[in-house]
């Protein structure tokens, strides 16, 4: 590993001219940015710690630092490093950076050659440190690239997630000025840009300085700014990327009002708010475009316009405002691995209790109703009164919506119900209407392309529901109600817990809305035409009216009843099927593809079950409908091919053995999940594994744990980081 532990940048690199590109390159050039921006967004982690009037020696301030950057490793990073005070004031900051992982930071930061330059035990009354977690966008892993970036002069020092798309022209401009970059990277730009800016005007505040550079920077960040010119100041900036601010207080609480002051102790500055949940669970969230400002024991909030002026800027308005602290529904036990090897393999065992977690205080199973807490009565009359409800996701939470599609049809016949990917429905953009419910599911409550969905839906008028795992997300703040999972923090890229804890929060929505029956009934025929507008059909009308209520009934009390039966269907099937799995891993830990096939209800399990596999295993996993294999998959399947079938004893049972029958043909070894051993399917397969049965609905739930478990102990036997798959991230924060 190389390291940089210095007070001093330096080295020219020159930007390059502008040429003419063929579409098709420019087209390369495009989707290869677009990688990088969801590289530099989702993958990175900004930390900063303030400490007001506790005094605090050198050593605690790094490990608050180094802790809280070791909190968010999971998002996925190739580098990192910290910035701290010189120990005079006239002295230039520390900058310690490192490619690899936190644990080589660390063991830089308390180095022999750190503590020739820093006193580990000298302390600080007032301090500002910033911490940064890299996944190389701009500049190749080197740590040169690494942030902090500082100015030429060392009086600005940034960190940086996100992507600033006119780096170059800010760049070319500042070099003819007679600065120069020892770096690739945007982020060097920023804070040389800041050097300029405030030698041109030495008299603007650090906040002025922060809203002329906001209305310059193109592109989706979060950065913070720390300054030797304006000392034990900080400033965060917002546009697009996730940026909150943590803290403990000196005195009562209230909201950050006006900009006015506030008495504070501790502030922790994050992308992230494990970084900083073992200190805090007192949140400000910023919004996008704002300024947060820390100065004198204050923090200061801002509004800045939205637009960006580019170089030929005009000054811009930072307007004070108000933001209400939150307090997070989270602990510190959730970073733990409780003695389980991964943060995956915990979170599949934790499903027991967290299924229970996201139904807990919303089903009454003895009286057989549903009820959301603080969901009002403007709510539930839109709720009653839509025509069309509408799913909108991506990824694992596209399949948890499609997953449940089929209960809000057959419980709602008056409902249409649409599940949409939410990078498509951008695509598209279609009309969205003001009797609309949109439901816009997402763990992180962060999920670009859903936030995107979500802006064009609200614009609409229509009635917006997030579900999310993260109180205070973005999803949450922005929609007119919000549902938490309560599934307890994931850490694991690859989602479990969330995904199964989705399938029943939002089978608890279904619910709801079918406990007016009224509202179960389709009151139009076949081609639209209202009925029983005639005496002939009056009682025609009357007695499908009752029939259907009697059926939505019946239904209702089936899936509660397995709702209240499924935390202990996943812990025996936890406890059972566990060996099954590790010999398959075992023994498919050299496939090259596995096909994974499934119906009705399991259609979505196939789904899910595929991208587990894929995502942490790096095995190319497909899944399919049973029923369209014959209309081409059926190609790829021989004597090496490896396939998992989806085969519970439902109404699709026959069917699913039909296409176990169709790959035995040829040649194919296929492991069956199913609810009940049958001959037939035994010996058409390599391995049966039975799991618990449960209400058709809610069988997916089940399904796909052990498929969960195979996606792990396959990563595992291959040796990839299970926790943090290569080139993924928790939160998918850009487009």
């Amino acid at each position: 590993m190389r390291v940089s532990l210095s007070l001093s940048l330096c080295v020219c690199v020159c930007g390059g001219s502008v040429h003419s590109f063929l579409l098709s390159l420019f087209l390369i050039v495009y989707i290869y940015i677009h990688i990088y921006i969801y590289w530099a967004q989702a993958m990175c982690g900004i930390f900063a710690y303030i400490n007001y009037h506790k005094r605090q020696t050198v050593r605690e301030i790094f490990n608050v630092l180094l802790d809280g950057l070791q909190r968010v490793e999971y998002r996925g990073y190739d580098s990192a490093g910290l910035c701290i005070d010189g120990q005079d004031a006239d002295q230039p900051p520390v900058l310690i950076r490192s490619v690899g992982n936190i644990a080589q930071l660390r063991k830089i930061v308390f180095s022999d050659e750190t503590v020739s330059l820093v006193d580990l035990d000298a302390s600080f009354d007032v301090h500002v440190g910033i911490a940064h977690t890299r996944w190389a966008t701009h500049g190749m892993p080197s740590v040169k690239n690494c942030h902090p970036q500082a100015s030429n002069d060392q009086g600005f020092v940034v960190v940086h997630n996100g992507i600033m798309t006119n780096f170059m022209p800010v760049k070319q401009m500042l070099l003819e000025r007679g600065y120069h970059f020892s770096g690739d990277t945007d982020t060097e730009v920023i804070a040389v840009l800041l050097e300029y800016l405030h030698t041109q005007e030495p008299k603007l505040s650090l906040v002025e300085l922060a809203t002329r550079i906001t209305s310059m920077l193109e592109g989706a960040y979060a950065l913070l700014v720390k300054s030797m010119f304006f000392p034990n100041e900080l400033i965060a900036c917002r546009k697009s990327s996730p940026l909150m601010v943590g803290f403990r207080r000196g005195g009562p609480s209230g909201a950050v009002a006006n900009g006015d002051a506030l008495p504070l102790t501790e502030l922790y500055f994050a992308s992230d708010a494990n970084s900083f949940i073992a200190h805090t669970r007192e949140v400000i969230f910023l919004e996008n475009g704002d300024i947060a400002h820390f100065h004198d024991g204050a923090l200061a909030l801002y509004a800045t316009s939205n637009t960006t002026a580019g170089l030929n800027n005009s000054v811009a308005v930072a307007t004070p405002v108000s933001r209400a602290p939150q307090i997070i529904d989270a602990t510190p036990e959730g970073l733990s691995k409780d003695g389980y090897e991964h943060f995956m393999l915990k979170e599949i065992y934790e499903q027991p209790e967290s299924v229970t977690r996201t139904m807990r205080g919303r089903i009454n199973f003895l009286k057989g109703d549903v009820n959301f807490d603080g969901m009002d009565a403007s709510i539930l009359a839109a709720l009653s009164r839509a025509h069309c409800l509408m799913l909108i996701s991506c990824g694992t939470s596209y399949h948890s919506c499609l997953a449940v599609r089929p209960i809000f049809e057959e419980l709602l016949r008056n409902l249409s119900v649409v599940v949409e990917n939410a990078p498509y429905f951008m695509d598209r953009q279609p009309r969205v209407h003001r009797d609309d419910v949109c439901v816009f599911v997402s763990q992180s409550g962060e999920t670009a392309d859903t936030l995107m969905a979500l802006q064009h839906s609200k614009a609409a008028g229509a009635t917006l529901i997030g579900v999310t795992n993260v109180p205070g997300s973005t999803v949450s703040r922005q929609t007119d109600y919000a549902i938490s999972l309560n599934a307890g923090v994931e850490v694991g890229v690859a989602s479990t817990k969330a995904y199964t804890s989705q399938i029943v929060l939002l089978t608890l929505l279904a619910l709801l809305m079918s406990q007016t029956t009224n509202s179960s009934w389709n009151d139009k025929d076949t081609t639209g035409k209202i009925r029983g507008n005639t005496e002939e059909n009056k009682k025609e009308v009357e007695e499908g009216k009752e029939e259907n209520n009697q059926y939505v009934q019946k239904r209702r009390a089936e899936i509660i009843s397995g709702l209240a039966a499924l935390p202990a269907a996943i812990s025996q099937c936890l406890k059972f099927v566990s060996d099954a799995i590790i010999s398959i891993a075992e023994e498919w830990h050299d496939a090259s593809t596995i096909l994974v096939i499934g119906r009705g209800y399991d259609y979505p399990t196939a789904l899910e079950s595929a991208l587990k596999v894929k995502e942490v295993s790096y095995v190319f996993t497909e899944g399919i409908h049973s029923g369209e294999l014959k209309h081409g998959p059926l190609a790829l399947v021989d004597a090496n091919s490896r396939v998992i079938a989806f085969c519970a004893h439902d109404r699709h049972f026959e069917r699913g053995k039909s296409a176990i029958q169709q790959v035995k043909a040829r040649g194919g070894r296929v492991v069956a999940i199913t609810t009940q051993k049958d001959a037939e399917v035994e010996n058409a397969t390599t391995l049966c594994v039975e799991v618990p049965k449960v209400v058709d609905c809610l069988q997916g739930v089940v399904n796909v744990v052990p498929l969960q478990l195979l996606a792990y102990y396959l990563a595992v036997r291959r040796g990839h980081n299970v926790d943090c798959p290569r080139n993924l991230a928790k939160s998918v924060t850009v487009q």
